[in-house]
C-alpha cells in the first residue's frame, strides 16, 4: 500500500512539473517538453494527454499550451478571502496619485505573488497580475521577509536560495540579512534593478489583525521617473494605514 501510494505522488508529482514546464516554455512541442524535463516521450504523451481531457493543457497544433481553465480557477483564488478586495481598492487609488503601477503581493509557498497589478485607468490591469517572485530580490518580498520571525525566513531562503537575477542582486544570507535591518528601520523596502533591469519598487507591509502579514503593497517604474524613495514611502504607508484599519473593521 506504501509503494502504491508513493506511485500515485508521484504521478501527481509528474503532471504538475509538466504544468510547470509548459508555463516555462510558453508553450512547447512534446519533443521540446522531453528534452526539457528529460522524461521518456510516451510517459510524457500519456500525462499530457491527461492533462488535456481535465483542461490544464490545451493542444494548438503540435504545441501544448496552458488551459483556460487556469484562468478560472487562478481568479477564484485571488478572490478566495474576502479582504483582498480591500487591497485591490487601495492598490488602485494609490496608482491614481502616483500615476505609477501599484502592486498588492502575499507570500505563498515561499514566493511573492502579485495578485493585484493596479494602474490609473480602470480599464488596464498591469502585466505582473499572477507572477511569483523570489523574495530576496522583490520589494514586496523584502517587507514581508522582514517582517517574518526568524524560522519562517529561513524556511523560505532554504528552499528557494538567493538566485542572482541581475548584477544588482543580493546573493548572500548576511548581506540580505543587513538589508532586511535596513528596511525593519526605516519601515520600507527597495528594489533596485535586483529582479529586472529597469525597473524599481518600494514597498511596504501590510499587517493582518491577528499580527502576521497580509501582504504588502509597492510602487513600481523606471529608476529615473519614480520620485524619491523617502516620497513613495509616505504615500505607501498612508495606503498601508488605511488599509490595516479597513481589515481591522471587517
Amino acid at each position: 500500500m506504501e509503494s502504491n501510494g508513493g506511485e500515485r505522488r508521484q504521478t501527481t508529482a509528474t503532471s504538475l512539473q509538466i504544468v510547470d514546464a509548459v508555463e516555462e516554455l510558453d508553450g512547447a512541442t512534446l519533443s521540446e517538453l522531453t528534452e526539457h524535463m528529460d522524461l521518456a516521450s510516451s510517459t510524457l504523451y500519456t500525462h499530457l494527454n491527461t492533462l488535456e481531457e481535465f483542461g490544464y493543457v490545451t493542444k494548438i497544433g503540435d504545441r501544448y499550451h496552458l488551459g483556460l481553465k487556469l484562468f478560472g480557477l487562478g481568479e477564484k483564488a485571488r478572490y478566495r478571502d474576502d479582504r483582498y478586495r480591500l487591497a485591490k481598492e487601495k492598490a488602485f487609488e494609490l496608482a491614481n496619485v502616483t500615476n505609477e503601477e501599484v502592486s498588492f503581493a502575499v507570500e505563498e509557498n515561499g514566493r511573492s505573488t502579485i495578485l493585484f497589478d493596479e494602474t490609473d485607468s480602470p480599464a488596464s490591469e498591469g502585466y505582473q497580475v499572477g507572477h511569483h517572485f523570489y523574495m530576496h530580490n522583490s520589494a514586496s518580498g523584502k517587507a514581508m521577509l522582514a517582517e517574518f520571525d526568524e524560522e519562517r525566513r529561513d524556511a523560505v531562503l532554504d528552499r528557494w536560495g538567493l538566485p542572482k537575477e541581475t548584477e544588482n542582486t543580493i546573493v548572500e544570507r548576511e548581506e540580505l540579512f543587513r538589508e532586511l535591518e535596513r528596511v525593519r528601520e526605516r519601515g520600507y523596502a527597495v528594489n533596485d534593478q535586483e529582479a529586472l533591469e529597469g525597473l524599481r519598487s518600494v514597498a511596504v507591509a501590510v499587517e493582518d489583525p491577528d499580527g502576521g502579514v497580509f501582504g504588502s503593497l509597492d510602487v513600481s517604474g523606471p529608476p529615473y521617473r519614480l520620485p524619491p524613495d523617502e516620497e513613495l514611502a509616505a504615500l505607501l504607508q498612508n495606503a498601508v494605514d488605511e488599509l490595516e484599519a479597513a481589515l481591522r473593521s471587517e
